[in-house]
């Protein structure tokens, strides 16, 4: 009987013991999370209103979370909206004038134009000597902007720009765009035994539609550089060239209702991706927006905004990402890069840029707006805190 009550006395003290160590460990990891502060408790991004070239845009980056993003500030009704900076709780970035708020992608998440979109602009991220190649004296934000002394080439018949500035990088359609390819909502536990997986400072591009982000990963584009999807009742090209480190994303509704693919014409425009449409075969400037020849020429892309940062933000941005898989059909190493010598040295392209500006280091990564034929660029250092 003793023994028996002396097994008892050692269970119920025992058990007493679990319970005063958990309720320690409780109480310890509540006290833990009430005095750390959440990384996204503080302003840390900053929002700035400005015009270029006439047109009102705002302009909003963070240092820390590693994304710059701009957008128009005149709405279809007429209203110019003035942003300010708010608390920063990814995805909201800022609050306007008349109390709305709005987040990363440009949409209105609360306030009387709830559900609206800023006008998009032809803005993304890129190398600066793409940005100065591309738009010889492109404006600098907080920068040194002396007098330039350039003659363009001039213009040839067909085209938007001198054809004899075109240059094969490699052969038409040899680099293979991917069509419609598959996506999944991002799971961290099933990503655990992955042949490929996104590490946090991984950098993906991402887009916003119809209340969803489907987001592509640029390891997966250094092989590609174009995919052609759909989301919802939007058809979309996302394009990335790996020499100028630009992505952008546009409608492949082109005109009339005529929805097409686009695939890799192997040529480069001051270093820059071309695309081709598969309906007419004529060329397209990632960079510059438009045909630049054949059947759609001086046609203008209709903008999608699209957002590039790292994955570690991505993760902060929101929940149910949609992440293009690396299942795509195709036998390349996604985890090494074919630019990989290229992306981590400091030289510019091999290939010719119409116009060399030496303000900045050629590879540092700016957000250019470029707005009837100008470009204005914004550096990581005007959004530090």
């Amino acid at each position: 009987m003793s023994l028996l009550t002396n097994h008892f006395s050692w269970r119920f003290s025992a058990g007493i013991l679990l319970l005063l160590l958990i309720s320690f460990s409780c109480n310890k990891e509540k006290n833990l999370i009430e005095n750390v502060k959440p990384i996204t408790a503080t302003p840390s991004v900053r929002v700035i209103n400005d015009f270029f070239n006439d047109l009102p845009v705002v302009v909003a980056g963070s240092e820390r979370f590693e994304f710059m993003v701009a957008f128009g500030r005149q709405m279809p009704d007429g209203t110019v909206l003035k942003f300010e900076e708010i608390p920063t709780v990814l995805p909201a970035i800022m609050e306007d004038n008349e109390g709305n708020l709005w987040d990363i992608a440009g949409y209105a998440i609360r306030g009387p134009r709830e559900g609206q979109r800023l006008p998009a602009v032809s803005a993304f991220m890129g190398y600066w000597f793409a940005w100065s190649g591309m738009y010889p004296g492109a404006e600098i934000f907080e920068g040194d902007n002396p007098a330039l002394e350039f003659e363009p080439a001039p213009v040839s018949p067909g085209w938007t720009v001198p054809s004899e500035e075109i240059f094969a990088g490699s052969g038409f359609d040899l680099i293979p765009a991917l069509d419609f390819p598959k996506a999944k909502v991002y799971r961290e536990r099933d990503s655990w035994g992955e042949k490929y997986f996104l590490h946090d400072t991984s950098l993906v591009l991402g887009v916003k539609i119809e209340g969803r982000y489907r987001l592509y990963p640029r390891t997966v584009l250094d092989f590609h550089e174009i995919v052609n999807d759909t989301l919802g009742s939007t058809h979309i090209a996302v394009a990335y060239c790996p020499l100028t480190g630009t992505a952008t994303a546009w409608n492949r509704e082109v005109a009339d209702g005529l929805v097409t693919t686009f695939g890799v014409s192997g040529l480069l425009y001051n270093s820059n991706l071309i695309a081709f449409d598969r309906a007419t075969e004529s060329l397209w400037s990632q960079m510059r927006q438009e045909c630049i020849n054949g059947a759609f020429l001086e046609y203008k892309k209709e903008i999608i905004p699209i957002l590039e940062t790292t994955w570690e933000t991505w993760k902060v941005i929101g929940k149910n990402l949609e992440v293009m898989t690396f299942d795509t059909g195709h036998s390349y190493n996604y985890s090494q890069s074919p630019y990989c010598d290229y992306a981590c040295n400091t030289t510019a392209s091999p290939y010719p840029i119409q116009h060399e500006d030496h303000r900045l280091p050629p590879k540092e990564r700016v957000l250019g707006v470029a707005v009837d034929g100008k470009a204005k660029v914004f550096r990581f250092s005007s959004f530090g805190r």
